[in-house]
């Protein structure tokens, strides 16, 4: 009887150290550690001259990026390598995907899919006043939500230069044109990479140049596209009642940010 009980008590023991084991493995295999889906490395392409590089520098975004494990590969444009294809700079290559154009820490954390929190550590960029030091061009006035510009004095195809005071003080600084094909376009003197040098457009033929990074673009796309070095758009389609061109103060408020 003692031999059966202890045999008894030997198979117990085999049976329940072989659950213990297998339910501890398949435990742990089911169960893998989230952080391996976390994005591991990144790219940033940037240039030393470029003043809005220098600005993410200075926000200290690569920083706090790698704060959280994430390793940035800083690549000089100019002197490469360049492994992906984009238009401007600064860009993030995040996830094999390109981001063009300035981003504050917390629209790159977002992208990272990173966990929001309260670091103290981490803290928005101050926005500074920008010293425009393009070309102003002529006053216009806002009035009923409208500005009005006459129309024939674009028959020449030359873009033409203006600034408005909106109702919160901000000055706009943009310039309207008409291309080849009757088309009266609206867009900012300014754009999202080179805002913040203040140094504007200006035409050239038939495209408008940037006069910070000397990108190019022709008459017809202007107001098309927005991002990178892109002229902020305003209207890429300007309505004309009676002679004169109408240009909305809901489209000049979509470029407030570039000034």
């Amino acid at each position: 009887m003692n031999k059966i009980l202890i045999i008894l008590i030997s198979v117990l023991i085999v049976v329940g150290g072989g659950w213990f084991l297998e339910r501890k493995y398949f435990k742990s295999s089911k169960s893998p550690d989230n952080s391996q889906d976390q994005i591991k490395e990144i790219t940033f392409y940037y240039l030393p001259t470029c003043s809005w590089c220098q600005k993410t520098e200075a926000d200290g975004t690569i920083e706090k990026i790698e704060q959280f494990g994430i390793k940035v590969n800083k690549i000089n444009a100019a002197t490469g390598p360049i492994r992906h294809e984009f238009k401007g700079v600064p860009t993030f290559v995040i996830d094999g995907k390109v981001y063009t154009g300035y981003r504050t820490f917390e629209e790159i954390r977002e992208l990272l899919n990173l966990p929001a929190g309260n670091d103290s550590t981490i803290s928005e960029p101050i926005e500074e006043e920008i010293n425009f030091i393009g070309e102003k061009g002529e006053n216009t006035i806002l009035e009923n939500g409208t500005v009005k510009i006459a129309a024939a004095v674009f028959n020449d195809n030359r873009a033409r230069f203006y600034n408005v005071e909106m109702p919160d003080g901000k000055i706009i600084y943009y310039f309207v044109v008409k291309d080849k094909n009757g088309v009266y376009r609206a867009a900012a003197n300014s754009c999202q990479v080179c805002f913040s040098t203040g140094k504007g457009f200006r035409q050239e033929g038939d495209e408008i140049v940037c006069n910070n990074c000397g990108n190019r673009y022709p008459v017809e796309k202007i107001a098309t596209e927005k991002g990178g070095c892109n002229p902020g758009p305003i209207d890429p389609d300007l309505k004309i009642e009676g002679g004169m061109i109408i240009i909305k103060q809901a489209n000049l408020e979509q470029v407030s940010d570039l000034f």
